[in-house]
């Protein structure tokens, strides 16, 4: 063996007792009760929210399937399918496009406005981790895989928000970097950390039905991951306890804001996709394998509501199937880095939700040509948007 071949077997070694060190330390926090994590006893109140989640989605996918299987849903579903046609005759037809507030009442309003009341009270409840990992198994309308693969990427997310939090993991970004490694090594439940392309989002046969037939359910699950990808950019820009104390009460106070019912109706629900270029930037930075996989295991549930959502889908379960495959294939189906960031921000970040830190109150986009090519345009002199 030479010395080129030791350093490297040098190299593996240090690098696996790395991982088996991550993976003890990993092992523990699992086996750990929920009440007993650092971000339990640090912020129960974010943690109860993040764990309902899962819930929330599995209520909102159950939602969807009764009200296309409803005898009253017939009209809804000829609007919506008119509605998704003139969206694909649109030359800037996009997920990631200009959402309108006021649009908020889809056209199966009747089934979301009786929903939305219980899905708010699902947001205030109090799980366990028991509960959530059957949450989408129980409703009975994902394949297996599906299931399987979401639930891996939320504890996923749950452990990089303990990372951050949890002074056992001293070096964070080291600590990221081994969860990525320990995630991706279920190859068939792993989503990709890469950026996948856009067609895979808006191109399919069933794009934009989860949106556009129930804007209110989407937009609730939106909020959610909103609050997910805020707190990690909040968490790797707060590493001083008091001024992450502080950020975590002002985001709670955010999200509360979005779910809070105004007239009836959810009118401050995020309408476009929460990312992580446009509200965790600095975690984008950081660790953009980490991003990536959390962005498309959000894009994933898009799809699947799509699936459910549209009509005139045949094999639901075969459907998904195949869009899972899509995006836990590590091989294709992938974006120029550039085209993602430009695709995700592109409907602006107020449509997202806003900043984790808050302070955007009107639209970011749709600016005239002059301001989006001239950055010395001052914040004080810009007109309103077009």
């Amino acid at each position: 063996m030479n010395s080129s071949q030791i350093r490297e077997s040098g190299c593996l070694v240090k690098k696996g007792l790395r991982l088996s060190i991550f993976l003890l330390a990993l092992f523990s926090l699992s086996a750990m009760a929920d009440e007993d994590t650092v971000l339990a006893k640090e912020y129960p109140e974010l943690q109860q929210l993040l764990l309902a989640h899962d819930i929330v989605q599995a209520r909102v996918y159950e939602e969807i399937s009764l009200a296309n299987a409803s005898d009253i849903a017939a009209i809804g579903q000829r609007v919506l399918l008119d509605a998704l046609v003139e969206l694909k005759e649109s030359k800037n037809s996009h997920y990631h496009s200009a959402g309108d507030h006021s649009a908020m009442l889809g056209p199966h309003r009747v089934f979301e406005s009786r929903a939305i009341p219980g899905l708010l009270g699902v947001v205030r409840g109090h799980y366990n981790a028991d509960e959530v990992s059957t949450a989408l198994a129980d409703v009975g309308n994902l394949p297996p895989v599906a299931v399987e693969t979401l639930q891996k990427g939320r504890q996923f997310i749950e452990l990089l928000i303990e990372i951050y939090i949890n002074p056992t993991f001293e070096d964070k970004k080291a600590a990221v970097a081994l969860a990525v490694e320990s995630y991706l090594q279920n190859d068939m439940l792993a989503i990709a950390p890469k950026p996948k392309s856009d067609e895979l989002l808006s191109d399919h046969p069933w794009a934009y039905a989860f949106n556009a037939g129930f804007p209110q359910l989407s937009g609730l699950t939106w909020a959610s991951q909103w609050l997910k990808i805020g707190t990690l950019e909040l968490l790797v820009t707060e590493p001083d306890v008091e001024s992450r104390n502080q950020a975590i009460a002002h985001i709670l106070e955010l999200y509360n804001e979005k779910i809070n019912r105004q007239h009836g109706s959810l009118v401050s629900l995020p309408t476009d996709i929460p990312t992580s270029p446009v509200i965790a930037p600095t975690f984008f930075e950081l660790h953009p394998d980490a991003a990536y996989i959390i962005d498309n295991l959000e894009l994933l549930k898009v799809v699947i509501g799509d699936i459910l959502a549209h009509p005139e889908v045949e094999d639901r379960w075969q459907e998904i199937e195949l869009a899972v495959q899509n995006y836990t294939d590590k091989t294709s189906n992938f974006s120029d880095e550039t085209d993602y960031l430009y695709y995700t921000l592109r409907g602006g970040i107020y449509n997202a939700g806003g900043p984790a830190r808050g302070g955007l109150n009107r639209p970011d986009r749709n600016w005239s040509r002059e301001q989006s090519e001239n950055p010395h345009i001052s914040i004080g002199s810009q007109p309103e948007p077009l």
